[in-house]
């Protein structure tokens, strides 16, 4: 089984995608695009924000662990209950303001339309610095 990650939000799918820097190189950011995926289906999603969630053994561990045997298994387990996907919090807002969809799928390529893509904006890269201390700054900047 696959897995395609999404975020409900432009900002919180750049924090995602840049989890590995405070200061983003302005190379790593000309080589991204941002779209919009519009699911082909309705999408039966498992909520593991909702607090109900707990009785079934879950935890916020389930937002951020690196445990991923523990992850997969949680995968197969909704998967196998007849969700689509699941509804989480991600990893690397602290806040655990945004959240995501993981969808369930085969591996490899998707059969889903390609959405068109566009430029990370102005506005994402100033709500990124607004709530995240993330700046993109010009590959000279990153070598003095």
């Amino acid at each position: 089984m696959g897995t395609c990650y999404l975020a409900y939000s432009p900002v919180c799918c750049f924090v995602e995608v840049f989890r590995l820097w405070t200061l983003i190189p302005e190379t790593e950011l000309s080589l991204r695009r941002i779209s919009t995926l519009k699911l082909p289906k309705d999408a039966s999603l498992a909520d593991c924000t909702a607090s109900r969630s707990r009785v079934f053994g879950l935890t916020a561990e389930i937002h951020a662990s690196r445990d991923y045997p523990m992850t997969h298994a949680w995968a197969a387990a909704f998967h196998k209950a007849g969700f689509d996907g699941i509804h989480y919090y991600l990893r690397h807002d602290p806040g655990q303001r945004c959240t995501g969809v993981a969808l369930f799928g085969p591996a490899g390529l998707s059969d889903y339309p390609s959405p068109p893509a566009a430029l990370i904006g102005e506005a994402i890269l100033r709500e990124a610095e607004a709530r995240f201390g993330l700046r993109v700054t010009s590959d000279l900047d990153l070598s003095l």
